[in-house]
């Protein structure tokens, strides 16, 4: 028997489509989108058949939600800085100090100081993997943005340029390698075809494993 509650806290889209879409949201929300005309009988049948993937999905968004929860700005806290774990210490008056597994924070500093601060820490490992990956690959070096996007994690636009999102600033050096590599290969590719996946493997033949750590690890982009 299906478990009553996955449809009763569902997110329903009826649409001119055939088969059953399901997705888990961010916020552990199950989202069906289903075909006009599916009856309720219907839709428990192959719900409950999905039902273990719901849950595990489910249960993977709770785990994210409690690992990298949004910082409060307390004494004690902790965070991933470069992919290690930093913790947070809040001492009088203003400034910020950073040391080896801590960082100070000034009382008087805000969450938007503290977002300027770690986007100054992010920019020179930014623009020194762009310049390294770029002459790697025969590239001239591009224009290089940093974004405040939440969405996603980089871009490259039809001029060649790169924006990347300021949160990588939580992502290990090597995972904001290979978002730089996956932006740079647009330069010549603007599609995510077979010969795109491709000119990403040359350069980093590990890829996939650093394109899970952004997916397993994608609530790092609410840290602040």
């Amino acid at each position: 028997m299906i478990d009553q509650s996955l449809l009763k806290n569902a997110r329903i889209i009826q649409s001119w489509r055939r088969s059953i879409g399901f997705e888990v949201c961010g916020d552990g929300t199950l989202v069906l989108r289903i075909p006009y005309g599916l009856s309720r009988r219907q839709l428990e049948q192959v719900v409950a058949k999905k039902e273990s993937w719901i849950k595990r999905a489910q249960e993977k968004v709770r785990r994210e939600q409690s690992e990298h929860r949004t910082l409060e700005l307390e004494e004690g806290e902790t965070f991933l800085l470069f992919g290690q774990d930093c913790t947070l210490h809040r001492q009088p008056g203003k400034g910020f100090r950073l040391q080896p597994g801590n960082l100070f924070m000034g009382l008087e500093e805000t969450r938007e100081s503290l977002a300027r601060f770690l986007i100054q820490q992010l920019a020179p490992v930014l623009f020194e993997m762009v310049s390294r990956y770029a002459s790697l690959m025969g590239l001239p070096l591009p224009r290089v943005k940093c974004s405040r996007a939440r969405s996603r994690w980089g871009y490259c636009n039809y001029k060649g340029e790169l924006g990347f999102s300021w949160p990588l600033v939580f992502c290990p050096r090597e995972v904001i390698a290979y978002v730089v590599v996956h932006e740079l290969c647009h330069i010549r590719n603007m599609s995510h075809n077979k010969a795109f996946w491709l000119s990403v493997a040359r350069i980093l033949p590990d890829y996939r494993k650093r394109e899970k750590w952004l997916k397993v690890h994608r609530k790092v982009m609410s840290t602040l």
